[in-house]
């Protein structure tokens, strides 16, 4: 097997350019790559550069971009000993929970990275998660999909971003680092898979762009925040950040008629915590124990992306309400602790 690394351009950051209008993503990557990291190239292995076309800036991200980013690494899995995907922040990790649900215990490594600065330009962030992916990507596999930022490997389903403005702009808030990086470049492994990896299949299912909304609880939330979740015909499914430990405004007759409307019309609701750290207690709280009641699916420690692209990614398999109410209580990527 070539020791051969496949990087795979989404746009993002890490490969834009000035322009009149500000930075965008720019062609040509492979030579910055070059330019950039220089003779620490001789340190690492070699590599290939695809860039997707249209090249695009992380805010547009879209599931069916999801899709395509798998479908390159599928395509060309059998040629190469790891991948890199280069990727804007901004919805990182939406797209690192989605791909971990997608590839599944995976036999080869797929590394998320990126930059806060692009590469090329002074104190660029981009060398340094380039570098350590490079490094870390010929590794024998940990069996799922993962991000590098900031010399910290973290599981692709648990990673939020955070901040805008550090480098550590990732964390995994709930679930302790895979690998942290040293100065010399080496790394301890908190974690391995458990050999049960396999190859990733061609992908047979098309995600439903429109099925899964967002609404985020604050006080005197009016109706009109969620009225249209229920009247759409195309949405299945509500992630619901509630308060503290998973609670609601019980009091809030409309919502909580909102919730059992939803129950009524097999539409889906998972609780998730607004809080970056912990996660739900339903049922802890007499606020809360109304959503148990009322069959909303317990979000525990999952962070919004991890359960916005699982429900996308179950609703892509076209399994029933039901069925999917089964389903959401196993971990498929490791994207929530079990009690």
């Amino acid at each position: 097997m070539t020791q051969k690394l496949l990087i795979v351009y989404t746009g993002g950051t890490i490969g834009m350019a000035k322009t009149e209008q500000g930075l965008a993503p720019a062609a040509g990557l492979e030579g910055r790559i070059q330019a950039s990291l220089g003779e620490s190239l001789n340190d690492l292995p070699t590599f290939d550069v695809i860039e997707l076309c249209p090249l695009i800036d992380s805010s547009n991200i879209t599931t069916s971009n999801w899709s395509e980013i798998y479908d390159t690494l599928q395509g060309n899995w059998a040629h190469y000993a790891g991948f890199i995907v280069l990727h804007g922040t901004d919805t990182l990790a939406y797209t690192a929970a989605a791909l971990s649900y997608m590839l599944g215990a995976c036999d080869k490594n797929v590394i998320i990275t990126g930059s806060q600065i692009p590469l090329g330009m002074s104190r660029s962030d981009g060398v340094s998660n380039l570098e350590a992916a490079m490094s870390i990507a010929i590794e024998p596999s940990f069996g799922t999909a993962t991000v590098l930022f900031h010399h910290s490997l973290m599981q692709g389903s648990r990673v939020t971003k955070f901040s805008s403005h550090n480098f550590a702009a990732f964390q995994s808030f709930n679930a302790e680092p895979l690998a942290k990086l040293s100065i010399h470049k080496q790394f301890d492994r908190v974690k391995l898979n458990d050999g049960s990896t396999r190859t990733p299949p061609p992908r047979h299912y098309e995600f439903k762009a429109d099925s899964v909304g967002v609404l985020v609880l604050h006080p005197s939330l009016p109706s009109s925040a969620y009225q249209g979740f229920l009247n759409d015909d195309q949405c299945k499914a509500v992630i619901m950040q509630t308060y503290g430990a998973g609670n609601i405004a019980d009091s809030n007759q409309n919502l909580v008629a909102f919730l059992a409307a939803m129950q009524e019309r097999k539409k889906l609701v998972v609780n998730v915590t607004q809080c970056a750290h912990g996660g739900t207690s339903q049922g802890a709280y007499a606020a809360g124990s109304l959503l148990s009641r009322l069959s909303i699916l317990d979000g525990k420690d999952i962070t919004l992306e991890g359960a916005f692209t699982k429900i996308h990614w179950l609703l892509a398999q076209g399994l029933s309400f039901e069925d999917i109410q089964q389903q959401w209580k196993t971990p498929l990527a490791g994207e929530f602790s079990l009690d």
